[in-house]
């Protein structure tokens, strides 16, 4: 076979699943685009133009933009302190290890609407937690952990949920660090703490990285824990863009939300790979 049927081979095997993705994620995406700039509506008819942008951009969008983006950072990087020392242990075999893998990979089943409510009852104004704490004298009141205005409910939730998918992605990436780096660090002269900021810490990088972006992404446009535990405002972008399209019927407005969550998503990423990227070059 000579390479060009090759590549074709290859493209005809790969057209069906890239494609139909390619189709469907094109389509939504041109059809959002197009709504929020007029062209259509599910409910009224519109004017082109930028009429719905003008709407859609005031302090209300920028304080769930704010929020969302709040969340979603101390979500995926706490996420990341906890995971990394437990990928570090997991790398070693020990009595167990099959079964705490299995523990870890719990919440990866549990729906995150699920996984809301039953954290909820832990966390909320007179959940366990809460009533636990009282009764040991250590607070005369309980302590609002959910629909706070800091969001610390949502973000235990969304770091509970996403710990052991943060945990598997960076598990992958140590494991393929070759131990003869570590010995040769060693041999050198390289203490623990030098073979970790030098050696082990560069080359996992790009696994952190990854979990990072895919945990910001999935928290930045989350809905169903957000409308769980969230704060009554502001609301976070998805909810924001949901009682738009379907409370008001203000679809183009909706559809503004949107893009901003897209573009939002894609800027973070970006910015995310130039820091790892100056970071590996100062290390």
């Amino acid at each position: 076979m000579t390479k060009k049927n090759h590549s074709l081979a290859i493209f005809l095997l790969l057209l069906p699943g890239v494609g139909y993705i390619a189709l469907f994620l094109s389509a939504a995406l041109g059809m959002t685009i197009l709504q929020s700039f007029g062209f259509f509506s599910f409910s009224a008819k519109t004017e082109i133009g930028l009429q719905e942008w003008a709407r859609v951009l005031n302090s209300e969008t920028w304080d769930s933009f704010l929020y969302s983006t709040k969340v979603a950072f101390v979500s995926a990087f706490g996420g990341l302190v906890l995971a990394y020392p437990i990928a570090l242990y997991l790398r070693k075999s020990f009595i167990g290890k099959t079964y705490l893998n299995a523990i870890m990979r719990v919440p990866l089943f549990v729906p995150a609407l699920v996984a809301a409510f039953l954290i909820l009852n832990i966390l909320s104004f007179h959940g366990i937690f809460n009533e636990f704490l009282l009764a040991l004298g250590i607070l005369k009141e309980p302590l609002r952990l959910t629909h706070d205005d800091w969001g610390l409910g949502v973000i235990a939730i969304q770091i509970w949920k996403n710990l052991p998918f943060l945990t598997l992605i960076l598990s992958a990436a140590l494991v393929n660090i070759p131990v003869d780096f570590e010995h040769a660090a060693s041999n050198l002269g390289a203490n623990g703490l030098a073979v970790f900021r030098h050696v082990i810490f560069p080359l996992s990088i790009p696994g952190a990285l990854t979990g990072v972006i895919l945990v910001f992404i999935g928290v930045f446009g989350d809905y169903a824990i957000n409308v769980i535990a969230g704060p009554l405002y502001p609301p976070s972008l998805a909810i924001r863009m949901y009682l738009f399209g379907k409370g008001f019927g203000e679809w183009g407005q909706a559809a503004c939300l949107a893009i901003i969550i897209i573009l939002g998503s894609i800027f973070f990423a970006w910015l995310y790979s130039k820091l790892a990227n100056l970071l590996v070059g100062g290390t």
